[in-house]
């Protein structure tokens, strides 16, 4: 499948499903949801169900759905407006779409964890130079078959034994039929996590080869999984932000846009559709925590303006609602303009179109 459609196929599945979310949840309390539109801009082509137009836009990076008297100056007091219903329908409405997102997420990475994942098996694929490994008699196509007298099945049991080692590590290993021991005694080295944050890691030189076996996990295992790494995931992902404000992440290293989005899910599609649907799942937790962000125009800034209402006992002043509209519209289209531009040179898109362009040329 050419890439740009599969580009086209993720962010839509995001969108539509974001939507829905905004849209059952809106039926579900009596509010008439007007249109219903994938992207933005001039219609393509739409067709009425009921009260509500849907429609695809030419723009198709997002999606929006258009409640009856959202806007406070086309509102009648209608029972069936968004305006005239209390502030927690407002809020089952408004955190409905970053939901969906969510359990887009776990749903995604459930059927992943039941019907297998991809993980590397025990054979040695490279064995550096002067390290541990390589001293110890280690070689390449060597498969792994216990550590310390211990069985290990996959890579990551490996590492796992390696990593925390304080001494000796005895590698029991199957080679040409054969069964091998070696005694190697790990290096110690300083690493950094994505994070910034220092810690100390023993390593013995040795990488997986490109060999995979699927591990498969009981249905109610895989649930715990699918659960277990959104939540992860979204912890990840606050922490990250946490420290992009506080200046120990830097931004620009931490944050991509449209573009960067486009090379990565071509990247994911090129190893296979579980790793694509893996990367899909964790940018639908991404836009889940992102459209939290207590940002006006976000589903965060309606919060916000909820919670406001809710603690002071009375709406919020329509000007003051739009002022701060504004300067949320401002702010994110500036961090957007950033984050292309970091796209622009991170991904070397104005070469890449001059060499092509000097090619057809």
């Amino acid at each position: 499948m050419p890439s740009i459609l599969v580009f086209v196929f993720v962010l839509g599945v995001l969108v539509i499903v974001h939507e829905f979310g905004h849209f059952l949840a809106a039926r579900r309390v009596g509010v008439r949801v007007e249109k219903f539109s994938i992207g933005f801009g001039p219609v393509i082509f739409g067709r009425r169900f009921g009260d509500t137009e849907f429609c695809v836009s030419l723009l198709p990076l997002g999606g929006f759905v258009k409640l009856a008297g959202e806007n406070p100056e086309e509102a009648k007091g209608l029972a069936w407006e968004f305006n005239s219903k209390r502030l927690w329908e407002k809020f089952f409405i408004v955190f409905a779409g970053p939901f969906m997102n969510a359990f887009l997420a776990f749903v995604i990475f459930s059927v992943i964890f039941l019907v297998g994942t991809p993980t590397m098996t025990t054979k040695v694929g490279k064995v550096m130079d002067g390290t541990p490994a390589k001293e110890a008699g280690i070689v390449e196509g060597d498969r792994v078959t216990a550590l310390n007298g211990q069985p290990v099945k996959v890579w990551e049991d490996i590492l796992e034994v390696v990593h925390k080692a304080a001494g000796p590590v005895v590698f029991s290993v199957e080679r040409d039929g054969a069964a091998y021991q070696f005694s190697v005694m790990p290096k110690v080295r300083e690493i950094k996590d994505i994070f910034g944050r220092k810690s100390r890691l023993s390593f013995v030189g040795i990488a997986p080869s490109n060999e995979m076996i699927y591990l498969k996990n009981p249905p109610l295992k895989a649930v715990a999984l699918g659960f277990e790494r959104v939540w992860t995931l979204t912890t990840m992902i606050f922490y990250s932000l946490a420290l992009m404000i506080t200046g120990a992440l830097p931004f620009k290293d931490s944050v991509t846009g449209p573009i960067g989005i486009f090379f990565m899910t071509q990247e994911a599609a090129k190893m296979g559709i579980v790793t694509l649907f893996y990367f899909m799942g964790s940018l639908s937790v991404s836009l889940f925590v992102l459209n939290l962000l207590p940002i006006p125009v976000l589903d965060g800034g309606h919060i916000l303006f909820i919670l406001i209402e809710k603690l002071k006992g009375s709406p919020l002043k329509e000007r003051v609602k739009e002022r701060m509209t504004q300067g949320g519209l401002v702010l994110l289209l500036g961090l957007m303009t950033v984050v292309i531009l970091q796209d622009v040179n991170r991904f070397s898109i104005v070469e890449n179109f001059l060499k092509i362009f000097r090619q057809n040329g």
